[in-house]
Formats: structure tokens, C-alpha cells, sequence
């Protein structure tokens, strides 16, 4: 048995209400800064990596005519960003802007899909000192258009998927569009009449006509990027990450030997660069001198893509590993009964072997996984999840099924990405671990939801509370949003996530989340996610969400089934259709039903919040639009809608 990790190194007293605050051990006597104390700023970090890696090649993009990554060199990479970067200097209409808080940014737009360019103007921006603001679809058309016009972006590069937003939309401070690839000539006729200019990549490039620009000195809390949230709660707040906060993650990848990436890696980049989690980890794939190529830019085709790419270093959320699980799943049960028996004889033998040791490979065991291993390439040494929470069950899984370590983290775009991250060879699934070397944490009681940092229930102490997040990677601000900034981050510089956390057995767990909760009519408090948690456990329940109202006194869900169990459930209900037939079918809907229930009272749901009703949606419900980029729930889109079925099925009961 391994000996026992340690997450948390307390640096304080409690105070009433309020844990300790905690630290990585490491960290105790201090935040760690990047190893080399002249990465006082990306530019830096980036500079002083690419002469250390200066003939090594990166930023690959797949040639269907080779069948082999096209790729460039780091070298090159400086090369066309300082070109990039010279003319963004040169171009009249970025000006400063400043908000209320005297923030102050120089804004470049980007409405790009992953691929070389994206990464080449972010590394322009880095040297220039502009200020990137990354769009992406589903902000939603609203949500871009007030983006964009609070950060007055004055130019934006552009591909052919998203250039017609900006002739539809004619917005007042746009003035240069620089386009990547073909475009329509009657998107290009409306964009002349408008009085745009429009110019392509290679001859925004050749602008600066070979006048090359020196570097500015830049300080470590200068804005390097304006992350727009996905607005779960209403319009997408900026929050303003600076300099510091990305040398402060990227340190964290210096300090953590197994955790670092290097130039032996291979990286597939495919999560949405506009989320933080692929952009700190994109960074620090070019700040380790990794090989990283982009993805064919269909999410569809994500295995063929890592087929290509054959991955060291792979990154997902868990709608992604859930897909992979789900089908080792469904391959497994089309084998004759005999090979299943030995696939999980070897599975449960390898788990035994993991939670003894908390190692992911094994000699003779390994036999049995050498397909499922091959799912991702089979060069994959370490893989990480992030931006929702995984089923324990499917982490432990994966790591005995891919033969890898998979690290969970929890962060937020406030929080520059990963504020908690497990060992690399833990043997316990179902925690986020402890803070980085950048982050410390408290817990602060929430009265109203009984969670308090010092209580007894059912015998036992209990340490609960939100969680609240400070440190050098930590946002100051959100850009022209004094209400907001003030609402999430105190006088102290706390941002208080939202997030219900229990410390456990050493480690951090997340439970609930503070800023859901509606009433009821009996004037009880719900928290759907706290619902939700535990109908996912249910196999074949693949998403869900939970709605009440205050003048009931229960509630209902919207339930997607798996296809496979759904299948299942029909043959032994004898019910006949297809997928969508199936999900209307009322038969099936009261048996879905029960299944959620009775995992509810194995869980010990109260009464009132066990669901009343349900819905199956046919649909994923990224393609109903209600998730965010990072795969959080839209509550207020949700409830929009499915307002009407929401009216149904309380007045079906």
C-alpha cells in the first residue's frame, strides 16, 4: 500500500466560519514562481523557450495528400508572430480602451476555429503586448455582438465559418477583418459596402513591409487576454488574464516533473482554445518544446484525429471520456460471453493492483487491454480532465482500460484553469485533490445550506463550505463590469467560486453548488446539481436537468438517454420504434422514471427532491444548445428552453 498523499499544508488558524487556508505543500512557504527568474512575463517565457527549441518542429496541420502533419518550426513560429505583431503595431485603429476600474487594453480580435494561425496570433499578441479577445459560436450571436462592442475590437481575424457573423452583425468599432481562407464574394461585397476593410493573412503579414518592431518591456500584471465566460447566469462577463496569471500555470507544468510537458510529447490541440483549460495547456506545450498539432477541425472525427496524431499528452472533458467509455463498452458487449468474462476478470484484477498501488500499468494484466489502449494511439503517458465533474466510476475504468494516469483538475476562467489537481499516482477516484503551487484555499460556511466548516452529522465531523481561491494566477478583475468583479471577487482578493466543497480523508471533494438552489412551495431549498449527481449514477442516464418552481412542491427532470441501454429497456418493456419514438413513448418515460427514483432513495434524496416526472431528450445536449463551451449547464437557457415541456409535465402528473 502506497503511503498516504498529502494535498493540504494549513498556513493559518480557522476563523469563525472559515477553514484554515490551505497551501500545496510545496508551496507553503510561498507561491513558486517559473524555475528561470527571467520569465518575469509570457513574452519572456516564450522568447527565452523558443531559442532553446529553435530547430524543433510544432503547430502541425495534417496533409490529406501525405497523410503526414505539416509542420513549422519554433523558430518560424517567432519569425511570423514578430512579422504578425509588427504590423497589428502599425495598424491606427487599435487604441487603447479603458474601463471603469482603469483597466487598460490594446484589443485583437480572434473568430477562429483551432489551427496554426490561431496560435500565431496569440504568440503576436504575448510579444506585442495586445491584448487577445478569442469569440467562439456558442456565446451565442447576442453574446459575441456585446463582446465585441465592450472590448471595442477595432480588428479580427476571421475563417470562412465565421466571417458572415461580421457582415451580418456591422459592428461600429470593427474596422479591419484579416481572413483566413476562401471566402464568399457576396459576404466580401456586404463587408465593402460597409466600409471594412478586408485583407488576407499573407498580406496583413507582408504589411509591415519588413519594418520590424522591438519588443515593449511589459510588466507581469499586463492584460494578456480577455476570457469571456459563457454566461451561465446571464450576459458573458471579460475576465482580464494577465501575464502573471499564465507564468504563474505555466510554472506549475516547471515544478511537477511527470506533470511537465516536454519536447519528446505529442499534443493534439482540439478543446476550444477560447476555454482557458486548452489555452494554458497549449502554452505550456510550446513553453516545453512539445510537437502540437491541431485537430482536422470536426469534433465528429476526434478518433480518427488521434489515430494521426498518436498522442504523449491528451486532454478532455468528460462529455469525451464518457464517448470513450461508452463505446469500450458497447464493443465489449458484442464479444461472446466467454472473452467478457476475461476482459473483466483481468479489469478487476488490474483495479485491486491500482488501488494498492496507484500504479496504471501492469505486466501480464495489460494483455487484456492492448485494443482499448489503442484507442488513443497507444503512446499516451498521461491524460487529463477538467472544466465538469467525471464519474469515479469511469475514471478508474479508463486508467485500468487506456493503461494511463489520468489526472482530474478543477478550475475556473477566474481562476486561470487548474486551481486543484490529484497526484499523478493516486489510487483514489471521486476528488479533485489539492491546490497548485499557485492557489491557496479556504471553505466558508453557507448557513442557508447547511454547509459549515465545523459541524457534526450522523457522528461525524464535516468540513464544508464554498470554496473561495486566491493567488498569483488568480483574476483581479473583469474588464468594464464593476458589479460583477465586486460580486465574485472581495477586498482580499478571494474569488468565491460558487462551488460547495468537503475536505475527505486529506483531499478536496466537491459536493454542491451554492448559486442553484431554488425554493419551493412548502419553502424548501433544492440543489438540482446535488439531484443530478446522483440520477448520473444510474447506467444509461447520460445527461440531466433539473427544474422546480416555487408554486410546486416538486420537481422534473429532462433526462438523454444512452442509445444502447435505451434499446435494452425497449426489448424488455416490448416496446417498438426508433430512437425518438422511443423517448416519447410513455411506457418508457415511467420506466426511466423509476430507475432515477430508486437510486434516489438508495442515496437518501429527500422526498421533495426526488423528480416527479421526466422528459427524455433525444438530443445531446450540446446540440440543444444549453451547455456552455466548457460543457457547464445554461440553466437560464435551459429553462427557456424547455419552458414549455417544463409546463407539461407539471401538469401531466
Amino acid at each position: 500500500m502506497q503511503a498516504k498523499r498529502e494535498y493540504l499544508c494549513p498556513i493559518t488558524e480557522p476563523k469563525p466560519d472559515e477553514t484554515p487556508i490551505y497551501r500545496h505543500p510545496m508551496a507553503k512557504d510561498g507561491f513558486l514562481p517559473p524555475l528561470d527568474n527571467r520569465k518575469v512575463n509570457m513574452q519572456q517565457q516564450l522568447l527565452i523557450q523558443f531559442e532553446k527549441f529553435s530547430d524543433k518542429k510544432t503547430l502541425g496541420t495534417f496533409n490529406e495528400e501525405t497523410q503526414q502533419y505539416d509542420h513549422i518550426t519554433y523558430k518560424e513560429i517567432q519569425e511570423i508572430a514578430t512579422s504578425l505583431g509588427s504590423s497589428l503595431c502599425q495598424q491606427d485603429s487599435i487604441k487603447e480602451v479603458k474601463d471603469q476600474q482603469n483597466n487598460v487594453i490594446k484589443p485583437v480580435g480572434i473568430y477562429l476555429s483551432n489551427r496554426r494561425e490561431w496560435t500565431l496570433i496569440d504568440v503576436a499578441c504575448i510579444l506585442y503586448g495586445f491584448t487577445s479577445c478569442p469569440f467562439y459560436d456558442t456565446l451565442g450571436v447576442d453574446s459575441i455582438t456585446y463582446s465585441m462592442n465592450i472590448t471595442q475590437v477595432s480588428v479580427c481575424f476571421v475563417q470562412p465559418s465565421t466571417i458572415g457573423f461580421l457582415a451580418k452583425s456591422n459592428l461600429p468599432y470593427l474596422k479591419t477583418i484579416v481572413t483566413i481562407g476562401a471566402q464568399d464574394p457576396n459576404i466580401l461585397n456586404t463587408l465593402a459596402e460597409q466600409k471594412k476593410e478586408v485583407i488576407t493573412w499573407d498580406d496583413y503579414i507582408k504589411r509591415s513591409n519588413g519594418k520590424i518592431q522591438p519588443y515593449p518591456n511589459l510588466q507581469p500584471q499586463h492584460p494578456l487576454t480577455l476570457v469571456f465566460t459563457s454566461g451561465t447566469t446571464g450576459e458573458p462577463k471579460a475576465a482580464i488574464q494577465s501575464h502573471l496569471n499564465f507564468t504563474s500555470m505555466i510554472a506549475l507544468f516547471e515544478h511537477q516533473d511527470k506533470f511537465a510537458l516536454t519536447q519528446d510529447d505529442v499534443y493534439l490541440s482540439y478543446l476550444p482554445l477560447p476555454h482557458t483549460f486548452e489555452r494554458v495547456v497549449h502554452l505550456a506545450a510550446l513553453s516545453g518544446g512539445a510537437e502540437l498539432n491541431y485537430y482536422s477541425g470536426n469534433i465528429q472525427n476526434i478518433a480518427k484525429d488521434i489515430q494521426r496524431c498518436k498522442p504523449t499528452y491528451f486532454c478532455g472533458v468528460p462529455r469525451i471520456f464518457n464517448r470513450f467509455y461508452e463505446g469500450i463498452q458497447a464493443q465489449l458487449n458484442s464479444f461472446p460471453p466467454e472473452i467478457q468474462q476475461k476482459f473483466e476478470l483481468a479489469l478487476a484484477a488490474k483495479i485491486k493492483y491500482f488501488r494498492a498501488t496507484g500504479k496504471t500499468t501492469h505486466d501480464q494484466l495489460d494483455e487484456a487491454f492492448v485494443k482499448t489502449r489503442a484507442i488513443l494511439g497507444g503512446r499516451q503517458r498521461i491524460m487529463i480532465t477538467g472544466a465538469a465533474p467525471i464519474s469515479p466510476k469511469i475514471l478508474e475504468y479508463l486508467k485500468m482500460t487506456f493503461c494511463c494516469q489520468i489526472i482530474e483538475g478543477y478550475g475556473q476562467t477566474e481562476t486561470t484553469a487548474a486551481s486543484f489537481l490529484t497526484d499523478f499516482n493516486d489510487p483514489v477516484c471521486g476528488h479533485i485533490g489539492g491546490p497548485t503551487i499557485s492557489q491557496e484555499f479556504k471553505l466558508v460556511s453557507v448557513p442557508e445550506m447547511d454547509y459549515l466548516t465545523d459541524q457534526v452529522v450522523d457522528g461525524q465531523k464535516k468540513i464544508r463550505g464554498e470554496v473561495c481561491l486566491r493567488g498569483p494566477s488568480v483574476i483581479k478583475s473583469y474588464f468594464n463590469n464593476v458589479q460583477s468583479t465586486k460580486e465574485t471577487i472581495d477586498e482580499e482578493g478571494w474569488v468565491h467560486t460558487g462551488d460547495i466543497g468537503e475536505i475527505v480523508d486529506g483531499a478536496l471533494k466537491l459536493i454542491d453548488r451554492k448559486k442553484n438552489l431554488f425554493k419551493l412551495s412548502q419553502g424548501e431549498y433544492v440543489s438540482p446539481e446535488k439531484i443530478e449527481n446522483c440520477y448520473l449514477r444510474v447506467k444509461g442516464i447520460s445527461e440531466i436537468v433539473v427544474f422546480g418552481d416555487s408554486l410546486s412542491n416538486y420537481c422534473v427532470g429532462v433526462i438523454v438517454p444512452e442509445q444502447t441501454f435505451l434499446k435494452q429497456w425497449a426489448t424488455e418493456l416490448n416496446i417498438q420504434g426508433d430512437h425518438q419514438q422511443l423517448c416519447q413513448d410513455k411506457t418508457m418515460r415511467a420506466h426511466v422514471l423509476k430507475l432515477v427514483n430508486e437510486q434516489g432513495k438508495q442515496d437518501n434524496l429527500n422526498g421533495f427532491e426526488q423528480i416527479k416526472n421526466v422528459y427524455l431528450e433525444p438530443r445531446p445536449f450540446i446540440q440543444v444548445g444549453i451547455l456552455t463551451e466548457t460543457m457547464k449547464m445554461q440553466r437560464h437557457k435551459a429553462r427557456q428552453n424547455y419552458q414549455d415541456i417544463i409546463k407539461f409535465l407539471y401538469q401531466e402528473i
